[in-house]
Order: C-alpha cells, then sequence, then structure tokens
C-alpha cells in the first residue's frame, strides 16, 4: 500500500529551531507539547516548518527544506533521519534535501527554485515567520503597543507577505507545468482574531490570509490549489519569552481564558498539512488551535 505522498516532493520554507527554554504541557495528557529535536548536545523546539518536514517525510514525500541557516537546515534533518529509524519504517533512506536561501533575496529565491528538484511533482508548504528564530527582537517579542512599534517588526512582519509573493511567482512556472499543485500557506489566527497588542502582527497574518483566498480563486482553474492553514499559538520557542507570555495572558483573560498557556503541537500542524497535501479534495482553509485555547475565530 503506497504511503499517501509517496512520489512528491514538498517544498517547506520557513525551516526553524530555538533552544528550550521553558516547557509547557498539554491540558489533557500533561505531556511537554513542544517537538524536541536534539543536537550536539542542546535542545531545541523544532518550529512549524521542521514539523511539517517530519510529518511528510512520514507519509512518504521527498522533502527540500529552505531556511537561511544552513546548521538549523542540518540539524533538523539529522533529526529526521533518526525518527525514520525510532518512530516508523520506510523502505530506505528518506529523501531530504535543502537549500540554505534568504528568501528576502531574488538569488536566494532563485536558489530555492533551482534546487528543489524537477524529477517529482512538487508542492509547497510556505511556513515563513517569526517563529523560525531568524529574526532577533527584543525579548522575543512581536507583541508591542502601537507606539513601541519599532520599523525592524514592522518590516520584518510584512516581509514574510513579500516573500511569498515572490517565492510564488516565482513557483508558478514550475507548478503550472504539472497536472496538479498544492500550496499550503501557514498564515495565523491572528488573520481572523485580534488581541491588544497585536496590531501589526495581526495586521501582517490578515494581509497573507486574504493574498493566499484570493491567489487560491485565481489559480485553481489551473489545477493548483491553495490552502490557509491558521493555526493559533504554537510551541515553537516564541512563548518562552516572560515577556511574551504577560502579553498573552492578558490577552486570555480578556477572552475569558485565564490560566495557563496552552500550545498546539507544531506535529499537530506538520499532520494536518500533509493530510491537506495528500486530499483527493481542496482544503481551502483549516483552523487549528489546541485544547484550552481560546477558539475566537473573530476579532
Amino acid at each position: 500500500m503506497p504511503l499517501p505522498l509517496e512520489g512528491k516532493r514538498i517544498l517547506i520554507t520557513g525551516v526553524g529551531l530555538r533552544p528550550v527554554r521553558q516547557v509547557f504541557a498539554d491540558i489533557a495528557t500533561g505531556r511537554p507539547t513542544h517537538t524536541e529535536v536534539a543536537d550536539h548536545g542542546q535542545t531545541y523546539k523544532a518550529n512549524i516548518g521542521a514539523a511539517t518536514a517530519y510529518a511528510c517525510v512520514k507519509s512518504g514525500a521527498a522533502v527540500h527544506m529552505v531556511a537561511r541557516s544552513e546548521a538549523k537546515l542540518a540539524a533538523v534533518r539529522d533529526w529526521i533521519f533518526r525518527a525514520a529509524k525510532e518512530d516508523f519504517v520506510l523502505d530506505g533512506t528518506p529523501r531530504i534535501t535543502f537549500s540554505a536561501a534568504d528568501l528576502a533575496s531574488p538569488h536566494g529565491i532563485a536558489r530555492m527554485v533551482r534546487e528543489s528538484g524537477d524529477d517529482l511533482p512538487l508542492s509547497w508548504v510556505q511556513s515563513l515567520g517569526l517563529g523560525a528564530g531568524t529574526v532577533q527582537l527584543p525579548d522575543d517579542n512581536p507583541y508591542l503597543r502601537i507606539e513601541d512599534l519599532t520599523p525592524e517588526l514592522i518590516d520584518a512582519e510584512l516581509g514574510v507577505l513579500t516573500s511569498t509573493i515572490t517565492a510564488l511567482r516565482a513557483l508558478l512556472p514550475v507548478l503550472r507545468r504539472q497536472q496538479e499543485a498544492k500550496v499550503c500557506v501557514v498564515t495565523s489566527m491572528s488573520a481572523v482574531r485580534s488581541i491588544n497588542s497585536g496590531s501589526i502582527h495581526a495586521a501582517a497574518k490578515g494581509a497573507l490570509s486574504r493574498f493566499t483566498n484570493a491567489a487560491s480563486l485565481e489559480l485553481s482553474a489551473e489545477g493548483i490549489y491553495l490552502t490557509d492553514i491558521r493555526p493559533g499559538g504554537v510551541d515553537t520557542g516564541i512563548y518562552d519569552s516572560p515577556v511574551v507570555q504577560q502579553t498573552i495572558n492578558a490577552a486570555r483573560a480578556a477572552y475569558g481564558y485565564p490560566g495557563p498557556i496552552r500550545l498546539i503541537p507544531p506535529t499537530s500542524i506538520g499532520e494536518t498539512i500533509a493530510h491537506t497535501l495528500a486530499s483527493d479534495s481542496h482544503i481551502t482553509t483549516v483552523n487549528l488551535v489546541s485544547r484550552g485555547q481560546m477558539p475566537h475565530t473573530a476579532s
């Protein structure tokens, strides 16, 4: 019986890791909600891109990962190799390649397209965001009041939209040569719900979500099917910052959800994306929040 994504290559942009600084627990099982990656004696939290790479390999796909840091990409690849031996069985060694490329650069995007390969049907997961750890923020905090917004944060948030548009334009000739292709763009529940101190984050994610929806309408007639993946808080390491926790706790209380922060395991997002890519249907939008996290889908 073939695996769901066997014979396909999944391009995943925005693969990253952050050091483990705090452990959060699932409300039902009590188990940690982060996806642990060990590298040279250090432990890290996988982000959505890394966890999606794992889930796609587990479903039989060849995977090409893209991020700025070659060291992080190598660490994720080695982690998946180990997990392939320990957690699931595949025939042979997983096909994992990567490009260390900056998607804010035309040269980086050209390298990504050139090195992603053309021997298998290609789909794309765009999970680029601040959670990859490539953008340095004071206190790791993207949640700032309007008067405290910095040009660097505004550029970083809006830069994800710009990189997504530029990368999709570069990939369209490849995707159009195929019978069909799927694209999953990871946006955020912040696209449809706001919190205090989340103005630029909500604005940027909302713009990315609307772009994904409009592009889906434009491209589906050509067999290119886009999905808006909207997760709530995910345990990628960005919530380990005490300053971020203070902001999120205030938002939770305002929504009527006091108590410990509840986060989604990145593997849950990765499994959802793998299912979306393998589905015979065009899944247009997926909203995901952890158990115990506010399930609001409007401001």
